[in-house]
């Protein structure tokens, strides 16, 4: 009799702990996938940002054909972390047209 009681309560613990660990890997995997895809948008947005600050930029300097050491520092470090997002060929366009500016040395630097 105490044999039968204590197998029902072995097998009701263990029944109880792989439910709870089921339901926690489920639980674990949506998180997971939730923040994958949070990731993917931040990453798109930061993406963006720097575009939007790469070109910006550029078309502030462009009219002058020369830009100052320390713009151009702030913006080759822009462009780095542009390319590490996979940012797209448009921004080297403009990389390749400022690389023929002149560069204003300044004593910032």
């Amino acid at each position: 009799m105490i044999e039968k009681i204590i197998g029902t309560i072995i097998t009701f613990l263990l029944t109880t702990a792989l439910g709870y660990c089921a339901s926690s890997l489920k639980t674990y995997k949506e998180n997971a996938k939730r923040t994958k895809d949070n990731e993917k948008i931040q990453n798109q947005a930061l993406l963006t940002l720097l575009q939007n600050s790469l070109t910006n930029t550029f078309f502030m300097y462009e009219s002058k054909g020369e830009i100052p050491d320390y713009v151009l520092k702030n913006w080759l470090n822009l462009l780095k972390a542009y390319e590490a997002l996979d940012g797209n060929d448009y921004v080297h366009t403009l990389a390749t047209k400022m690389s023929k500016w002149k560069i204003v040395k300044t004593d910032i630097l």
